[in-house]
């Protein structure tokens, strides 16, 4: 009730000092109300549109206060002594203003006492405002610092891993380099002084390694523990090399020399493979570098996708990883280290929901395909789900999602996702029930 004649009477004060005609302003986007030290008389009522005061400063463009509909300007010029306003004030929109510029104490003294009262209220009610605009100024200004800082720090760590990268780079080519002297040295040794067969061993292991499978490794110890006696360790090598130990005729030194070089092709294969992998991840790591945080049109999605694996290969380990890329992608416009780093959290967040709720035969499938326009990359899991009341949040900043203890492997990681996709003009959509949840990338072609 009180609230009722309240706003009536402000609307009637409005309606009686503020609806003159003749005392309206019209001002267009941009246009100059006040000022900064400007003698202001006036007190303005902002009937449609936005004003804002600025402070001229061409290092800070930032508002000190804003003024929407029904809103007062010039308060503080109009009440103070100087009269001066210590602000430009500007439309910051299409405007009406309306304003009161006399003086009060001219009026009879029951309108006087009723106008004053107002304009206490007024005054008032624009230091809260002005207040409350300052500490959401305040709380931009801090945010945006962080967002600097967090900047800086990654741009630092990106030239960090550049650099790092570089010189791994170096030491991987020169045992890279090292390893295939090392290969053609020893395989013309054999072909020169051992037996035929004992050099395809060698091959045999420097080529496919370990080929077997921990069944047929139990199958086949069995028969060479008959066969021969010799130590764990060798019999070990001689049923991962897949020889059958009829090969060997019952020759002892001849199996233990089989033993030896085909271990020695399967060690050999295994440092090639590990040194093939570290390049992989090194090249993935520099990509994702501030130096190259720059747009390409022959982007391959593939590519990218399996620079993401190879840098998170240690966690992935965890699941079965399944890949059905299509061979036939045509190259997009895209920043290639922003895609390694989405494809890097969608797949991590699989593989941590279904680690952290103990999926059975937990599986991560990466498909790619495309339409007449769009590259479609989907990202499944087999784990439990997100929630239907979690799924419109999922890509909010500060959404978690742990609940009851449980964790669906989502995160901040999404709001990076959700701008990166955003910034290269494609969409991302979530679909999820028990057993499946989905994320699907939609990246336009190049026009």
């Amino acid at each position: 009730m009180n609230f009722s004649r309240q706003s009536s009477r402000h609307e009637a004060i409005i309606t009686k000092y503020f609806s003159d005609p003749e005392r309206e302003i019209q001002l267009k986007a941009g246009e100059v109300l006040l000022e900064q030290y400007e003698i202001n008389n006036k007190l303005f009522y902002v009937a449609e549109g936005k004003i804002c005061g600025y402070l001229p400063d061409k290092h800070l463009q930032e508002p000190v206060f804003e003024a929407l509909d029904s809103s007062f300007v010039g308060v503080y010029s109009f009440f103070s002594e100087d009269r001066k306003s210590y602000s430009k004030v500007v439309a910051e929109e299409d405007s009406v203003i309306r304003y009161f510029d006399d003086n009060p104490f001219d009026l009879p003294p029951a309108d006087t006492e009723e106008l004053l009262t107002f304009l206490f209220n007024v005054v008032v009610g624009e230091l809260r405002s002005r207040q409350h605009f300052a500490g959401n100024m305040a709380y931009e200004r801090q945010a945006t610092l962080q967002k600097l800082i967090q900047t800086e720090k990654l741009a630092t760590l990106g030239q960090m891993a550049a650099g790092l990268a570089h010189e791994l780079n170096n030491a991987i080519g020169s045992l890279s380099g090292n390893l295939r002297q090392l290969e053609e040295d020893i395989s013309k040794d054999l072909v020169e002084g051992e037996h035929q067969q004992l050099a395809d061993l060698f091959t045999k292991g420097l080529q496919e390694g370990q080929q077997l499978s921990s069944l047929d490794v139990r199958k086949a110890r069995s028969k060479w523990e008959k066969t021969y006696a010799l130590d764990k360790a060798t019999i070990k090598k001689l049923t991962k090399s897949g020889i059958d130990p009829d090969e060997i005729a019952g020759d002892t030194v001849k199996a233990l020399k089989a033993a030896s070089l085909w271990n020695l092709g399967y060690l050999l294969h295994d440092m090639k493979t590990a040194a093939t992998h570290a390049t992989h991840v090194i090249q993935s790591v520099k990509s994702m570098g501030i130096a190259n945080q720059s747009w390409s049109k022959e982007v391959k999605v593939n590519n990218t996708i399996e620079d993401a694996l190879a840098i998170i290969r240690s966690l992935t380990k965890q699941v079965t990883l399944q890949r059905q890329l299509e061979n036939e992608l045509p190259d997009i416009t895209a920043c290639s280290g922003e895609l390694v780093q989405v494809w890097i959290n969608l797949v991590k967040n699989a593989v941590e929901s279904l680690i952290n709720n103990k999926v059975s035969r937990p599986t991560v499938q990466i498909s790619t395909t495309q339409t007449a326009d769009q590259i479609v990359i989907a990202i499944e899991d087999n784990g439990p789900g997100v929630p239907g009341e979690l799924r419109e949040k999922i890509f909010q900043p500060s959404f978690t999602t742990k609940v009851d203890g449980l964790s669906f492997g989502l995160g901040l990681g999404l709001t990076i996702v959700k701008r990166i996709i955003s910034e290269h003009e494609g969409d991302i959509t979530l679909f999820s029930e028990p057993g499946k949840t989905r994320f699907t990338v939609y990246l336009p072609k190049n026009v």
